[in-house]
């Protein structure tokens, strides 16, 4: 298995930093639809590599 490239890890990096902006520009409704949103791709992320889903 393969960890993230430089790319990939940059482009992670830059999402985060991004969401984490729209956090402080948003409410307790738009943080309420960011989670629900970050769930959605957790499940999505879950679905394709369902190993990752274990209790440790």
């Amino acid at each position: 298995m393969t960890s993230l490239n430089r790319q990939q890890s940059d482009r992670l990096v830059q999402l985060i930093t991004g969401i984490e902006q729209l956090l402080t520009e948003v409410d307790e409704e738009g943080a309420e639809e960011v989670l629900d949103e970050l769930y959605l791709l957790i499940t999505t992320l879950f679905e394709q590599f369902p190993q990752l889903d274990k209790e440790d």
